[in-house]
């Protein structure tokens, strides 16, 4: 083979069998091998702007030399405050092109939230793509004149560093139980195994046209984006508001055949599944979903009106690297009973085990924790070494992260969901969420002494009810008060939209329940009028604030 030749072989998680011994590549050279094979051919629109895959890699490459003049070194930390762009995989891959960690952070985040992560962080640089107001000193800032003048200036040649196996090479931060957001530290081996693996399923070729809807803030970018661009395939980034019809007309007009979409997303694409047909849908031919288990009616929508597509359910946390577990569906969908759901089985090489009072069990119908454990399994929690001993176990050899999700084996070996470990996790707008962050914020507000957070059906759709209690002595204050003080910590997705003061007494009757009680009320008032505050008498009674 001649040097041309090896230099645009596919990385070895391509489903061509004669790519199956290629070497892996550096995360930095991920787009090498198509930029050399498929120079001019589009590989990513956002409908505003697109790049081929050679500027891709150029750009990568300039930016990375402008990196390396800023300061950055191999494992520095680089924030970028991302954006549902197309020029975003130029930007990941500069960072990883100098050995360092890429951190993705909402770019729509609350002030305050930011600033508390950057606090933490202390990154070397900070990447905007606009020219807001500075969040770090002018030496650790990149705004976005500078980086279009970048982009747009004369091409710029950098040597990849690559990254040593017991690095992080980027963090995810969610929300955790500390109260605090959580950041997962993964190592480029780490992804790099979960391309291998998981591309065996999704099979993405450089035929593939793939619909990105994730934000790049979260891991699933990685699979939606970076993973079908490595192979050659095209990856159009969704940019509008979601909406099941706008969507629909994207994947027609756009001749996707990949859609990839946390379940609350693929329920609204879905409707009321008459729409999904091969007239309306006729290059689509893999459906995956995954974060929280999806609705059965709604794979059972694609699986039945779209037979020859695909449809899978993947399963996992951001400590296992993405996803770790995948289920395919079928036109005859596996009864839930009293479960949340199927989750299927790990990707070959992954390990599980259900583990009861720390001895595994492997009898069907038995309950136990779920443990994945393999070189998916995360180095740790950045700058919370406690949670990560908590949380990253060993057994018989093998590094186990505790998902704390409770499941069993079905009669064929397969994993069924029965319930979360931890009662405050919720699923907001397709993201784990803890409860614990919410109470945290709403408890830095002055002369808050406690709170109680609660999810309930409002108008057909989930919504946060907060409740909160003064400090003894404490007048209740304007919770359009506590509502601006949150919106400087929290994302949309986690604020309370409904919000009310209570004395302490509310919550402290002469019986047990009293804090289910009133949150009992406030549900039950709020069910009934559409105010988003409401104050609570110390009797327990439940009024509106105008």
């Amino acid at each position: 083979m001649s040097v041309t030749a090896e230099a645009a072989a596919l990385p070895p998680w391509s489903v061509d069998p004669a790519d199956a011994g290629n070497p892996s590549p550096a995360l930095g050279d991920l787009l090498a091998a198509p930029a050399r094979r498929w120079p001019d051919r589009d590989a990513v629109n956002d409908g505003e702007a697109s790049y081929t895959f050679a500027q891709l890699e150029q750009g990568a490459r300039t930016v990375a030399a402008r990196l390396t003049e800023r300061g950055v070194a191999a494992g520095d930390r680089v924030v970028v405050l991302t954006q549902k762009r197309a020029v975003m995989p130029i930007l990941a891959l500069a960072v990883w092109k100098c050995g360092a960690v890429y951190v993705p952070l909402d770019a729509g985040e609350p002030a305050g939230r930011l600033e508390g992560l950057l606090t933490r962080l202390r990154p070397t640089l900070v990447v905007a793509l606009d020219d807001r107001d500075p969040l770090a000193p002018a030496d650790r800032w990149l705004g976005g004149t500078e980086l279009a003048e970048v982009l747009a200036g004369p091409a710029a040649t950098h040597t990849t560093v690559p990254h040593p196996p017991e690095q992080a090479a980027y963090i995810i931060f969610a929300s955790g139980p500390t109260g605090e957001p959580q950041g997962v530290e993964n190592s480029a081996a780490a992804l790099l195994a979960y391309f291998g693996r998981h591309n065996q399923v999704l099979r993405f070729t450089p035929e593939s046209r793939v619909l990105s809807l994730s934000p790049f803030q979260v891991d699933v970018s990685f699979e939606d984006t970076l993973l079908p661009l490595s192979v050659g395939a095209f990856v159009f980034q969704f940019r509008n508001l979601p909406a099941g019809a706008v969507v629909r007309a994207v994947l027609s007009r756009e001749r996707i055949t990949h859609l990839i979409a946390v379940s609350m997303l693929l329920a609204m694409i879905t409707g009321d599944g008459r729409q999904l047909t091969r007239a309306k849908l006729p290059d689509l031919e893999f459906v995956m979903t995954g974060a929280q288990v999806c609705d059965p009616e709604v794979l059972g929508s694609w699986a039945r009106q779209l037979p020859d597509v695909r449809v899978v359910q993947a399963f996992g946390p951001p400590e296992a690297t993405v996803f770790g577990l995948n289920l395919e569906i079928g036109p005859d969908l596996p009864e839930r009973g009293d479960a949340v759901g199927p989750i299927g089985r790990p990707f070959d090489g992954l390990r599980v085990a259900l583990v009861q009072d720390g001895v595994e069990i492997r009898q069907p119908g038995a309950e136990g924790e779920l443990w994945v454990g393999g070189d998916q399994v995360m180095l740790g929690y950045f700058d919370q070494p406690e949670e990560t001993a908590r949380v990253v176990v060993e057994l018989d050899g093998t590094r186990y992260f505790r998902t704390g999700d409770i499941c069993s084996l079905d009669d064929a070996g397969a994993l069924v969901l029965r319930r979360h470990g931890d009662a405050d996790i919720r699923w907001l707008a397709g993201r784990r969420t803890h409860l614990s962050e919410i109470r945290r914020a709403a408890q830095s507000f002055p002369g808050v002494a406690r709170t109680l957070v609660a999810e309930f059906p409002r108008n057909r759709r989930d919504t946060l009810a907060l409740v909160v209690l003064p400090e003894e002595g404490q007048a209740p204050q304007a919770p359009a008060d506590l509502d601006a003080h949150l919106r400087g910590l929290l994302p949309d997705y986690m604020r309370p939209t409904v919000l009310a003061w209570a004395p302490a007494a509310a919550a402290a009757p002469t019986v047990p329940d009293g804090d289910e009680r009133l949150v009992e009320q406030l549900t039950a008032a709020a069910q009934q009028s559409n105010s988003p505050y409401f104050a609570v008498s110390a009797d327990g009674a439940v009024e509106t604030i105008d």
